[in-house]
C-alpha cells in the first residue's frame, strides 16, 4: 500500500430536505384523509335534515290529520336548524383551514356580556328538570379579548352541555387570574366514554348521531389561534365539565 484516499462529505442539507420531503408528504396525506372524512361525513350529515324537511313538507302537501301540523312544523323546523347549524360550521371551519378568519381584540366589559351569551346559546335548547345557571364573580370585567370568536367557543360548549343533559343542570361561570380568563361550563349529562375522551376534539368525532363533531374541533382551532388553552374532563353517565382559557389584559 502506497497511499490512502479518504473523502468525508457534509450531507446535513440532503437529510434536512428530505426529512422535510418526508413531513410534507405526510402533510399531504393527512389532508386527503381528512379530505375523504370531509367528503363522506357531510354526505350524510347533511342528507340526513334535508331528507326530513323535505319529508315533512311532501306530509304536509298530502292528505293528513290537522291535529299533525304541529308536529309536522316543528319536526322541519329543528331540522332546518340543525341543517342551518351544520352549514354554517362547515362554513367557519373551511375558513379557518384557510386562514381567513380575523383576530382581533377590543375592551369589552364581560361581565355585562356573559350571561346574555350563554342564555341565547341555550334558548331554544331548554328541557323540563334541568336547571340552567350563570355564575358572574364580577358587577365590572373590561377585557381586552376578541369578543366575536370568542363568542363562537362559547356558543358551542354550552350548546354542546344543554344538548348531552336531561336531568340536573347545566353551570356555566368564568374568572380572571389577572393573566388568564377562565370559561368553564359543567353538566350532569350523559359524558363521555373514557376510549373517546382523547379524540373528541378531533373533526368528526361525536358520541351521539345528532351531533356533526366538528364543534368542539372549531373550538380547539380558535382557541389554539387566540393562544389559549381547553381542556376537558367527563365521567360517562355522570357529567362533563369544558374550560377554556385565554390569555388577556
Amino acid at each position: 500500500v502506497t497511499e490512502y484516499f479518504g473523502m468525508c462529505r457534509d450531507i446535513s442539507d440532503l437529510k434536512a430536505t428530505e426529512e422535510q420531503l418526508a413531513r410534507e408528504t405526510k402533510k399531504a396525506q393527512e389532508v386527503e384523509t381528512v379530505k375523504n372524512a370531509f367528503l363522506r361525513n357531510m354526505s350524510y350529515e347533511i342528507r340526513t335534515p334535508l331528507n326530513s324537511v323535505v319529508g315533512f313538507a311532501d306530509l304536509i302537501e298530502e292528505e293528513h290529520d290537522v291535529a299533525d301540523e304541529q308536529f309536522f312544523i316543528e319536526e322541519i323546523k329543528k331540522n332546518s336548524r340543525s341543517l342551518l347549524n351544520l352549514v354554517n360550521n362547515i362554513l367557519f371551519i373551511s375558513r379557518l383551514d384557510a386562514g381567513m378568519i380575523e383576530f382581533k381584540t377590543a375592551p369589552v366589559d364581560f361581565a355585562a356580556i356573559f350571561e346574555g351569551r350563554c342564555q341565547s346559546a341555550w334558548m331554544d335548547l331548554k328541557q323540563p328538570g334541568v336547571d340552567y345557571i350563570v355564575d358572574n364573580p364580577y358587577e365590572r370585567l373590561v377585557l381586552d379579548i376578541d369578543q366575536t370568536n370568542l363568542g363562537v367557543v362559547i356558543d358551542h360548549i354550552v350548546t354542546n352541555a344543554v344538548q348531552h343533559t336531561t336531568s340536573g343542570s347545566v353551570r356555566a361561570r368564568y374568572d380572571y387570574n389577572g393573566e388568564d380568563l377562565t370559561v368553564s361550563v359543567q353538566d350532569t349529562g350523559t359524558g363521555i366514554p373514557a376510549d373517546q375522551t382523547d379524540k373528541i376534539f378531533d373533526r368528526f368525532v361525536t358520541i351521539d348521531s345528532d351531533n356533526s363533531g366538528l364543534g368542539l374541533a372549531i373550538c380547539k382551532e380558535v382557541v389554539k389561534l387566540m393562544g389559549g388553552k381547553i381542556r376537558l374532563k367527563s365521567e360517562y353517565g355522570k357529567g362533563t365539565i369544558v374550560w377554556v382559557s385565554i390569555p388577556c389584559t
